[in-house]
């Protein structure tokens, strides 16, 4: 029987599958190797750009799959030779040829989960940092984590197809269990939506000083998916929901830029000299602006009456503060400086007061003496 198979047609094959499974392995081997080089060399230079990291990604598998090829190639061949030694093998090329089928699907979905991991990682490190924008910065993450079981699913319903199953029923199925899954999870889908709304619109970054209607104000620290982190004034940690920054009015004071208004209102007694009250304001403001770190420098501080009240004649003081927090600093300052220029300068501040004039010689003794006595009680 071996003398069948080392003569005539029968040895042909069996050099083919040789040569074959050689010179396939040998491919192989010599793309490691290849590969091995050039990576080596793009490491020596810098760190791995993109080609890089694909050939990084795909020599092992490529490798394996060469290799396969070429013992798949090697079998089929020696199956169709006519002995007894592999009769018992001669019928299973399908077998075969459905195993590499297998192999060859899990390598590529291994393979391409690996390398969509690896750019998504080069990205996030190379790229993703020196963007403008945080949407990257907070999708790649999550889509990091779901992408590989995306592929590993497609690689299993592949599988199962490429052995003839039908998958339209394993689809529906899964679709009805998605369906009551996503019923079941409403709102942790609803934050996870609503979280896509937060994310893509990019106008809450960290560090922001937000404060939502009728809720609670603090510093950003995360923008998630599910949840927004904040600080309040208070130092303490508040998650608030998706969901309902979604369906809030959101004040952000630090956008479009971090500087705030100030505006200090005051009031002088109707006896004042306006103009030497305007000129001493506009003083004060104006030395607060060049000494203080928290102001704006350049721009202008503005003083308006606007009102005569019941004790005074109203008045107000703009300028501008780098921050949130350099607006209570600045009107606190300004307010001193005010209150003691006016007292050097003997400008009064009224304490509320109603002043009452009567006629002269329109009064009597007995309706004055009524009046004292419902004063006094």
């Amino acid at each position: 029987m071996l003398d069948e198979i080392l003569t005539g047609s029968s040895l042909v094959r069996l050099i083919s599958s040789l040569i074959a499974l050689i010179g396939f392995v040998g491919v192989g081997i010599a793309f490691r190797l290849f590969a091995g080089v050039a990576i080596r060399r793009m490491e020596s230079k810098a760190s791995l750009s993109v080609p890089g990291i694909v050939l990084k990604s795909v020599q092992g598998p490529a490798s394996l799959l060469l290799a396969s090829i070429g013992l798949l190639l090697a079998y089929l061949i020696i199956i169709d030779i006519p002995s007894d030694l592999v009769y018992s093998i001669a019928g299973s090329g399908d077998l075969a040829i459905g195993t590499w089928q297998l192999v060859a699907i899990a390598l590529g979905t291994l393979t391409t989960a690996h390398l969509c991991d690896s750019l998504i990682e080069w990205y996030l490190f190379n790229i993703a940092s020196k963007t403008e924008t945080t949407f990257d910065d907070t999708l790649l993450p999550t889509l990091r984590r779901v992408l590989p079981i995306t592929i590993y699913a497609i690689g299993v319903l592949i599988a199962i197809d490429s052995f003839g199953v039908s998958v339209s029923p394993i689809l529906a199925g899964l679709g009805i269990g998605g369906l009551a899954v996503a019923l079941a999870v409403q709102p942790t889908l609803s934050n996870f939506f609503a979280g896509t709304y937060v994310v893509t619109e990019g106008e809450l970054k960290k560090g922001d000083f937000i404060e939502l209607e009728g809720g609670p104000s603090g510093y950003v620290e995360e923008v998630g998916w599910r949840s927004t982190k904040i600080r309040s004034r208070f130092n303490n940690l508040v998650i608030i929901p998706n969901s309902r920054m979604a369906e809030s009015i959101v004040t952000n004071y630090y956008s479009p830029t971090p500087a705030m208004n100030v505006v200090v209102t005051c009031g002088v007694s109707y006896e004042a000299d306006l103009p030497t009250v305007e000129r001493c304001a506009l003083e004060e403001a104006a030395s607060l602006i060049s000494e203080s770190e928290q102001a704006i420098k350049d721009v202008t501080p503005f003083f308006g009456f606007s009102n005569f009240g019941d004790s005074n004649i109203d008045f107000f003081v703009f300028l501008q503060a780098i921050d949130r927090a350099g607006t209570f600093q600045l009107k606190s300052q300004l307010i001193k400086r005010i209150h003691q220029r006016f007292g050097k300068e003997g400008i009064e501040i009224n304490y509320p007061v109603r002043r009452l004039v009567f006629p002269e010689n329109k009064i009597d003794l007995e309706t004055a003496s009524d009046l004292f006595e419902t004063g006094d009680q």
